[in-house]
């Protein structure tokens, strides 16, 4: 099975939805929530999130796609990539790296 990850914010997120990263929430400098990868959200999950101010999580969910629409987005997408950095200077080290940030995260 082919998982696609995506941040989703709070008020969107249901019961079931499976996170993507661990989801560690820290108040005055102290751990005050932390959930597993992998783990399946449950109504009292978003409950607690949802008490501490979390805003987005970072969910896997199945990919539907076919390899051919899979391509034919991370092109689309690489294409944009490309777009907003054209100005850029990528021989800057620290600009390379956020290129190559965005692009990963991009054609994910």
């Amino acid at each position: 099975m082919r998982t696609r990850h995506s941040f989703v914010p709070l008020l969107e997120a249901q019961a079931g939805m499976v996170l993507s990263t661990p989801c560690n929430i820290v108040e005055h400098g102290y751990l005050s929530l932390s959930l597993p990868a992998g783990h399946a959200l449950t109504s009292e999950n978003l409950s607690q999130l949802a008490a501490h101010h979390a805003d987005y999580i970072y969910i896997a969910q199945e990919d539907h796609r076919s390899d051919e629409q899979v391509a034919v987005d991370v092109a689309l997408s690489a294409r944009r990539v490309m777009q907003i950095f054209e100005g850029a200077d990528l021989t800057d080290p620290n600009m390379a790296a956020l290129f190559d940030q965005v692009l990963g995260y991009r054609s994910a």
